[in-house]
């Protein structure tokens, strides 16, 4: 990381003043140097977020041009971009902001969500067909998952979206990355609430009451009230580990913290299907309906 900064940013620091999360202090100012780890061609896009959220008085840190004025300094087949902190998470964060259509953005919009699950199955079908007898806890525990992905595009599908009306959001809730704009995407409103449920239920623990609590405080229109449902009932709380599991070796034993609560987080969906319902008249999933009545 030192070579990186001297050479991009002619900022000199020792190895040893740099945290194992790339942060370090320089000048009175806290950076941190990340590894980009998404499309490069959608880097110019995020800047143009940035810049937006910046120009706004929004809290998001800066992403730091290099001394030949780009955001993305390569460095041994890998891409780095330096961040100048401006903030970090101390409490909840949910920042509602609205975002115009613009060809600035295309690339960044993840609101076509029966599009990206189903291509999200066909892969992970095709890759457990190439991994033979791999990965036997994924085997036994997958087809539920890809059932309940099934379940939420056919009522993605029921639903007349205005795909106009968008935001801007993360890819996914956690503490280290809400002020990160490399994690910014855009979407509707409700996706980093729904993500943020998920996160509250299998990672912090949150009860049931706690969560339908929290949706009880929320004031959202019928359209968003759906289409938050919808996302509780897909699974990417199941399939980000799975990636972890696949791709970066995470042990298989992790995808039991998911798998051995499929019935309380069907529980739950039940339970903000019933909250849901008493504000508008929403469709439920039958067969979860059906177990808890």
């Amino acid at each position: 990381m030192r070579n990186i900064l001297s050479y991009y940013y002619q900022i000199i620091v020792s190895d040893d003043k740099i945290d194992d999360r790339g942060y370090f202090s320089y000048n009175n100012h806290l950076f941190c140097l990340y590894k980009y780890r998404r499309n490069k061609e959608e880097i110019d896009s995020l800047v143009y977020l940035n810049n937006y959220m910046l120009e706004r008085n929004i809290n998001i840190n800066k992403i730091i041009f290099n001394i030949f004025n780009e955001p993305l300094s390569l460095y041994e087949n890998n891409y780095y971009v330096l961040l100048l902190v401006n903030y970090e998470y101390h409490g909840s964060y949910f920042k509602f902001i609205p975002i115009f259509d613009d060809k600035r953005i295309t690339i960044l919009k993840r609101n076509n969500w029966a599009y990206l699950w189903s291509s999200k199955i066909d892969y992970i079908e095709y890759q457990l067909n190439h991994l033979n007898n791999s990965y036997p806890l994924l085997r036994n525990s997958v087809n539920y998952y890809i059932g309940l992905s099934e379940n939420a595009i056919s009522y993605f599908n029921m639903l007349k979206v205005d795909d106009k009306n968008l935001y801007i959001g993360h890819r996914r809730i956690k503490e280290s990355v809400l002020y990160n704009p490399l994690e910014l995407v855009v979407d509707y409103k409700v996706r980093d609430i729904s993500e943020y449920l998920k996160k509250c239920f299998f990672s912090d623990n949150k009860s049931i009451y706690d969560i339908k609590k929290y949706l009880n405080t929320l004031s959202l229109n019928n359209m968003d009230y759906c289409l938050l449902y919808v996302r509780m009932v897909f699974p990417s709380y199941y399939f980000d580990i799975y990636e972890r599991i696949i791709n970066d070796n995470t042990e298989e034993i992790e995808i039991t913290k998911i798998t051995n609560r499929c019935n309380e987080y069907e529980e739950l969906l039940y339970e903000i299907y019933l909250l849901i319902h008493r504000k508008i008249n929403i469709l439920g999933i039958d067969w979860i309906n059906n177990k808890f009545k």
